[in-house]
């Protein structure tokens, strides 16, 4: 191959990953996520707090309620992702620009039990705490 298609090649493949070089990607987990099939041996009125412990392991709350107690196990399951479109400039400009657009899934989920005075679960839900925006464009 000549030089220059070998220049332009070097050239191309440079203005391909610009903008991938600026890309951030992140995945968090705290604590096991819990899903329906993890918890889908859980029968309401029959299955007790000692068989979700057994199951599960230890909650991370346990709150008195008027008709029982709630019983909370947290996780965190989320992604992270951002894309700097400033690093197109970078090497025309003199200072260094961010424009950034990026979006997180951040916040607690939770599974929540209530248990009569027996200690068996009445009730199970899983509780959602996302943020939002879902979409925030910096420096907008």
């Amino acid at each position: 191959m000549s030089r220059r298609v070998v220049s332009l090649t070097l050239l191309f493949v440079a203005i391909l990953a610009m903008p991938l070089s600026g890309c951030n990607v992140a995945r968090l987990t705290i604590n096991t996520p819990l899903t329906l099939d993890s918890v889908s041996f859980i029968t309401e009125g029959q299955t007790t707090l000692t068989d979700v412990v057994t199951k599960l392991g230890a909650p991370d709350s346990i709150t008195e309620a008027e008709r029982g107690t709630v019983v909370t196990y947290r996780f965190l399951n989320a992604k992270y992702s951002r894309v700097n479109f400033g690093w197109l400039v970078k090497p025309w400009s003199p200072v260094d620009p961010d424009l950034v657009f990026s979006r997180s899934g951040m916040g607690t989920d939770a599974l929540e039990l209530l248990c009569d005075t027996n200690w068996v679960v009445t009730h199970q839900a899983f509780v959602r705490h996302r943020p939002e925006p879902l979409f925030t464009p910096y420096p907008f």
